[in-house]
């Protein structure tokens, strides 16, 4: 018999076996169970992709629910209250994590000086070090609130999987804290134009929108900043932090799963909106800066 010298001789080998040996019956068998299971393999990999990851996608999502739950939203009494009050309260969202100096020189700064000031300002920690407390402090305004999760969650072992979904259980603590009438999503590493929240408000509130929308302008090492920002609202034209929602949507949560689903958890969150029918509405003026800290792709999970 030939000596096997490299893998590219196996079916050569296989098929002198066949051809010459008592055992050809047994190889036959073996080669036969082979192909089967492969067969099987590729079948349920099509069942996966085709057949079950849909409904996966569709039970995480809670298309049915959310609509029931927006319907509900617009039939409460106290729906219309934030396009009515003449000086409605904003609850900024802020989650952080160890980026003191930012928040204190960038991000609350630009928060704190807009042109619509009755804002409420809620610092969330994702478990910080007490640098950020003292950050906050340093600031001196009684509109901003500070917490700090005793823990912080790693929602995977791998870096660009959590980041997926990082802040995520942040921003849903200060979600659920939020006395505000209209909510903004925003990160410790960027910064509002000073007409953010007045721009925003005034577009939600003339045309009954549920989320007001802007343009950012972004800002990479190296490369001439570029202005993002178009309707409709979809991935890359569209950021929660050039946002404001209406409070009542607050139980479009961040999710976790958006980590194994290999989907940025703010583009996971949009989707859900536009399958539930939430009435958009875009403006086209720059609201803030984004110094982004990845460079996004789009999704391609369910």
């Amino acid at each position: 018999m030939r000596r096997l010298e490299n893998i590219r001789h196996l079916p050569w080998l296989l098929a002198e076996l066949i051809r010459s040996g008592p055992r050809t019956a047994r190889i036959e068998t073996e080669l036969g169970r082979l192909q089967a299971v492969e067969q099987r393999t590729a079948r349920l990999e099509g069942l996966i992709e085709h057949e079950l990851s849909p409904m996966l996608g569709a039970l995480v999502r809670e298309d049915a629910e959310n609509r029931r739950r927006l319907h509900r939203m617009r039939a409460s009494p106290q729906y219309e209250d934030p396009f009515t009050d003449p000086d409605p309260l904003v609850s900024v969202l802020l989650p952080t994590q160890n980026r003191p100096h930012l928040l204190r020189t960038r991000s609350l700064p630009s928060i704190l000086s807009q042109s619509h000031s009755r804002l409420e300002v809620l610092v969330v920690g994702d478990h910080a070090g007490p640098e950020t407390a003292e950050a906050v402090k340093e600031i001196g305004d009684q509109r901003v609130v500070y917490r700090n999760l005793t823990q912080r969650f790693l929602v995977s072992e791998d870096s660009e999987r959590h980041w997926l979904a990082a802040g995520s259980m942040a921003r849903n603590e200060a979600m659920r804290t939020a006395r505000g009438q209209w909510l903004i999503a925003f990160d410790d590493d960027d910064e509002m134009r000073p007409g953010h929240v007045e721009t925003l408000l005034g577009h939600a509130r003339e045309h009954q929108l549920e989320v007001a929308y802007g343009q950012c302008c972004d800002h990479r090492p190296g490369v001439p900043s570029e202005v993002h920002g178009a309707f409709p609202p979809r991935p890359l034209e569209f950021a929660w932090q050039a946002a404001i929602r209406h409070a009542g949507l607050r139980f479009f949560e961040g999710e976790l799963v958006t980590a194994a689903l290999g989907i940025p958890g703010d583009w996971f969150t949009l989707e859900r909106m536009l399958r539930a029918g939430v009435r958009f509405g875009h403006v086209e003026q720059v609201v803030y800066d984004y110094y982004p800290a990845k460079v996004r792709r789009r999704p391609d999970g369910p």
